[in-house]
């Protein structure tokens, strides 16, 4: 009963604190740099993100938080370059992800309607698709092409598609949507894997919070195109890094 209470006092802190601190810290930050290019507009609101990141996941959901940047030390320069992966198993892989790094990701087109979130995502540089529409998928990569391999920025990407809500593991590479990775291989872009641990723990399905959960996310080295014959293969060894990373992070921080 006591923790229950615990539960629904925490879910009313969530809900009251983390819309303020997004409206207060993010908001005007990133409402200040949309003339901005990308590469300025990104070192603007970048803290502005990095700290909403971090007071979600330690003190709006009092997550007990793990990680660990093994990037090299050129992929961590600024500005940031390659195509970033991960598994993506709750919403809360978002505010994780923000806490190492802030890369505009790909955003699914239903986010954008949500309150102030969809329109500061797309005002930090985020690239908005329609799932359904063939047409909107077409556009986006060659907006991604142009944003990897011209603009030489980075983007992060969820090869799953949309949030894994049946496993804890990643899925398998035959499921995964690999076309951006292709797309790296011939733009002779790096893959940077992400592993991400924990995250469906911290929200049921009911949409409470769990308090004093633990979650981890591992940035493991980048893959180069150079180093692999193909496309595929290359694409392959790419998640299959994300899906060690995952073990280990299960093999440390799993109860």
């Amino acid at each position: 009963m006591l923790k229950r209470f615990l539960q629904i006092l925490n879910q009313v802190w969530a809900v009251i604190t983390i819309p303020i601190v997004f409206i207060v810290l993010v908001t005007p930050v990133t409402l200040l740099a949309i003339p901005f290019g990308i590469t300025n507009r990104l070192r603007i609101v970048g803290p502005a993100w990095k700290l909403f990141g971090l007071y979600t996941v330690h003190f709006g959901c009092w997550a007990k938080v793990y990680c660990e940047d093994r990037r090299q030390t050129e992929l961590r320069a600024y500005p940031p370059t390659g195509l970033y992966i991960a598994n993506h198993q709750s919403f809360m892989d978002i505010p994780l992800a923000l806490t190492q790094f802030q890369i505009p990701p790909i955003m699914k087109k239903e986010v954008l309607y949500l309150p102030l979130l969809g329109l500061m995502g797309w005002a930090a540089g985020a690239l908005v698709v329609s799932r359904r529409k063939r047409d909107s998928r077409k556009k986006v990569f060659v907006q991604a092409k142009h944003r990897l391999v011209n603009e030489k920025f980075a983007l992060q990407y969820y090869p799953e598609g949309t949030r894994n809500r049946l496993l804890d593991e990643p899925k398998p590479f035959s499921e995964l949507k690999v076309t951006l990775m292709h797309l790296a291989f011939e733009g002779s872009v790096p893959v940077v894997p992400v592993s991400i641990y924990g995250t469906r723990g911290v929200l049921e399905k009911s949409g409470l919070i769990n308090p004093g959960k633990k979650i981890a996310i591992l940035t493991r080295p980048a893959l180069f195109p150079k180093d692999y014959p193909d496309a595929n293969t290359f694409a392959r060894a790419c998640w299959d890094e994300v899906v060690k990373g995952h073990s280990e992070l299960l093999a440390v921080h799993g109860n």
